[in-house]
């Protein structure tokens, strides 16, 4: 087995003595995260990825917390629109995201989303980034991405401007789990999500264990209790009144609530 690449003074720097055991939990976590997608996505018996993607858009902030919860300096924000909480340690704000399925994508090709990167990823980078060198576009912004990018900032103030984004760039898939990970600087260069890369170096993988999750998921399936002893569950329905059921154009039937805005949109679909 190859020894474990030795810690730059980039890591030094940026979390002092303690660079070994954030290197470290940062993959535990993400292996966690990874590992639960993956049981989420065998639960679902399906051949699409949505129970995976929709699982590891939640997990990977959700471990990140959990794993780095005890730790000195730990703090928590959920930024304006999003579901999420980012976890900063030692003035280092943590942005995990996915920038391949595979092991060819090299890593100077990341994006932090797979679309146009939204007004909280462009206000973290601007913010926490440190100083663009260039642009290979203009980020020409609406005037509703004005608004949110505003709406952001209320909450980003509260943090020392002395703050640091440390992009976390993870490959990986459904079958074949975390892949690749890196964390280091990097500034956005366009709207699309692409990244320069100002410090990159690879998290190892290898000798980990992704805590109590990992036995979870090799411990053998309990014995299923019968279906029809469970109790049965209150659909509070309710019935349409004849006014709304003879208008259906102004009281249109509406079955779902609407989704906050992930902070990176990287969610896994087939």
């Amino acid at each position: 087995m190859s020894a474990e690449p030795s810690l730059s003074g980039w890591a030094r720097e940026r979390f002092g003595e303690r660079a070994d055991t954030v290197r470290r939990q940062l993959a535990v976590s993400l292996l966690e995260a990874v590992g639960n997608a993956q049981d989420a996505q065998r639960s679902s018996l399906s051949d699409k990825n949505f129970a995976y993607g929709s699982a590891l858009m939640t997990r990977r902030y959700e471990a990140l917390v959990e794993g780095f919860r005890n730790e000195p300096d730990f703090q928590m924000i959920r930024p304006y629109g999003s579901p999420h909480h980012l976890v900063i340690l030692n003035g280092n704000l943590l942005l995990p995201f996915r920038y391949a399925k595979d092991d060819r994508t090299p890593i100077t090709e990341a994006r932090v989303s797979d679309g146009r990167v939204s007004a909280l990823v462009r206000e973290l980078f601007d913010r926490f980034s440190p100083t663009v060198s260039y642009h290979q576009e203009e980020l020409d912004l609406s005037a509703q991405e004005e608004t949110e990018r505003a709406s952001v900032r209320v909450e980003l103030e509260r943090l020392p401007a002395d703050t640091r984004l440390i992009p976390v760039a993870y490959a990986g898939n459904a079958q074949a789990g975390l892949i690749r990970l890196y964390w280091g600087e990097a500034e956005l260069i366009d709207g699309f999500g692409r990244i320069r890369w100002l410090h990159c170096e690879p998290v190892p993988l290898t000798g980990l264990s992704a805590g109590p999750a990992a036995s979870l998921r090799h411990a053998p399936p309990a014995t299923a209790a019968r279906f029809d002893h469970g109790s049965l569950p209150d659909l509070a329905l309710h019935a349409r009144s004849r006014i709304e059921r003879k208008n259906d154009t102004i009281f249109p039937v509406s079955s779902e609530t609407p989704e906050e805005t992930a902070v990176t949109g990287d969610n896994e679909h087939p």
